[in-house]
């Protein structure tokens, strides 16, 4: 009864898989020779059945297939008691009569050693009998045999080198798993990309394992930051749960301490009200592991398997060492959230609303950087002016924190102030605005175009306005035509404001005809890693004609969906100026 009791608790996962192994085959061959027996072993024992990596002299089809059920193995009484078994005949053995090995695998005599695993921080040894038994070298005979006491001794030499190879592997596995997941995290800057690169790198090198990232939120409460990696039918309480609950992922954030199970039977006697919210009937091994930044829980890793496993306990070491990577890469993705939020607001609140103009439409758009800090520098701005001129401007600010949203709301207000202050060219503006960045101390450099929109009676007779403007280093204006030809406003561009309070700047001029659209907008738009610049360029261009008849709020945000897309390289500005020859009903 105690064997059974003891096979019943083995993980349905094994140490190696189903295939011939070259080291393994050298162990079960030197087993033969060491002991002169026709067959040889390396067997992994587990609930459903057994795996041979090291396989000598076993009949067809064992040998290929190198797999049997448990009614054929003898290696399961090791396994169960831990301990060496032998037997000279296991015909007339009570324990081992019935097992079909004998009839369909030859097997009389038997001679088997344990195989264990090291504890990787070396505090048990694969010689050790608290190590874990994770498999069996074994010496089998097809006639009945006395084992000398030398034989024996012989075989649990060999086991021990053989668990020595196995505890190797297993700590090089370890390593492997490790450095993977810190090579996928060190580019993860956000929750949902730290849930991802945990969860590829577990289901890969842990034999499947789901792994599902719960991050403590306010008021205490606990969340999954990816509710689609849990498995099918995982209920509601899987999803979010309060710090209090009597769960296990809430009890190791609480008491900051892990929970290893090796099936659910085990899960739900630690915490029975579990038994209620385990998730669909295929659950087996689980892990909930805190994720501890000095001695503050971010939240909880919770692994999955779908199989059992035996040895969870014995993996400490690397599963404090998984949270570990985790927790680090949550506690930096949750802060550069925090300050990219902080930043978006301030560049939100510097950002205008534009005026209506008869005869003008303005469309501006602002869409902040998907990773890190890049939020700040990039705005949009339209004055209506005394003379009843519109100016214009889009800018970038370099930089991208909170700092440059800063620099850039001194460098908008100098430039509102001195286009509203007087009637003069764009570079006499822009051109006040480089003495007095520099003689106030702004800490800036910035990119920027500065339009301003006029008409005159002669120009209206011909439904044409004229637009100058000047460009400090800044990406081109493209002008849409009511036709859908594209033009590009490429002049050489001027020094970026901040360099020389004196710079040269200079102004050009173009007729626009009504229904005419001006595009300005920031390098967010046409940069891409992998691209070059003229090729971006030629996809605005090429976008714009085909999008052109859209409503122009429908115009930017179809344009904006194709060329920089949901989770953008850099924050991007656009101003679109729609030459409408009537003026828009109130």
């Amino acid at each position: 009864v105690g064997e059974h009791e003891a096979l019943h608790e083995l993980s349905t996962a094994t140490l190696l898989p189903a295939r011939p192994d070259a080291d393994l085959d050298r162990f079960a061959r030197l087993a033969t020779v060491a002991l002169g027996t026709p067959v040889g072993l390396v067997s992994m024992v587990s609930a459903t059945g057994q795996v041979l990596p090291g396989c000598v002299g076993l009949p067809e089809p064992w040998q290929s297939e190198r797999a049997t059920p448990l009614t054929h193995s003898l290696c399961q009484h090791v396994v169960t008691s831990g301990r060496t078994f032998v037997v000279d005949d296991a015909r007339e053995d009570p324990l081992t009569a019935g097992s079909l090995a004998i009839p369909d695998l030859d097997v009389v005599a038997y001679a088997g050693a344990p195989l264990r695993v090291a504890d990787p921080d070396g505090a048990v040894g694969p010689d050790d009998p608290a190590a874990p038994v994770v498999g069996v070298l074994c010496a089998i005979d097809s006639r009945p045999r006395p084992w000398t006491p030398a034989q024996v001794a012989v075989l649990e030499d060999l086991a021990a080198a053989c668990s020595a190879e196995l505890s190797l592997r297993l700590v090089q596995e370890r390593q492997r798993l490790l450095l993977a997941l810190a090579g996928s995290l060190v580019g993860a800057r956000t929750v949902p990309e730290v849930q991802a690169a945990v969860a590829a790198v577990t289901r890969a090198q842990l034999g499947g394992a789901t792994a599902v990232l719960v991050v403590r939120e306010e008021h205490d409460r606990l969340q999954v930051a990816d509710p689609a990696v849990l498995p099918p039918g995982a209920d509601r309480a899987w999803r979010t749960a309060r710090l209090a609950d009597e769960l296990p992922a809430p009890t190791a954030v609480r008491e900051h301490r892990p929970f290893l199970f090796a099936d659910r039977a085990e899960l739900c006697a630690a915490f029975p009200l579990a038994a209620e919210h385990t998730g669909p009937p295929a659950l087996g091994a689980s892990a909930f592991l805190p994720l501890l930044v000095g001695d503050e829980a971010l939240g909880a890793l919770v692994l999955l398997w779908q199989e059992e496993r035996a040895v969870l306990q014995g993996e400490q070491e690397v599963w404090s060492a998984l949270a570990r990577f985790t927790a680090q890469a949550l506690h930096r993705a949750q802060l550069e959230e925090r300050q990219r939020s902080r930043a978006e607001v301030l560049q939100r609140s510097l950002l205008p609303t534009l005026p209506q103009v008869d005869t003008l439409r303005l469309v501006g758009r602002y869409v902040p950087a998907g990773r890190r800090e890049q939020v700040g520098g990039d705005w949009y701005d339209a004055v209506v002016l005394p003379d009843g001129a519109t100016s214009v401007v889009i800018g970038d600010v370099a930089g991208h924190d909170v700092a440059a949203a800063g620099n850039m709301g001194q460098v908008r207000g100098l430039l509102r102030a001195f286009a509203w202050d007087r009637a003069e060219p764009p570079t006499d503006v822009v051109g006040r605005l480089d003495r007095a960045v520099l003689g106030l101390g702004v800490d800036a450099l910035a990119t920027l175009v500065l339009g301003r929109v006029e008409q005159s009676a002669e120009q209206a007779a011909r439904g044409v306005r004229g637009l100058r403007w000047t460009n400090a280093g800044h990406p081109p204006p493209v002008l849409l035509h009511p036709d859908g030809r594209t033009e590009l406003l490429s002049t050489a561009p001027d020094l970026l404001v901040g360099l020389l309070d004196d710079a040269v700047r200079h102004d050009h001029a173009v007729e626009v005809e009504d229904r005419s659209v001006l595009l300005l907008y920031t390098d967010g738009l046409i940069e891409h890693r992998g691209r070059s610049l003229a090729g971006g360029l030629e996809r605005v261009r090429e976008s714009l004609g085909r999008l052109h008849g859209l409503p122009l709020e429908e115009l930017l945000d179809a344009l904006l969906a194709e060329l920089v897309g949901p989770s953008p390289e850099d924050d991007c500005a656009l101003l679109a100026v729609a030459f409408d020859p009537q003026p828009p009903r109130r």
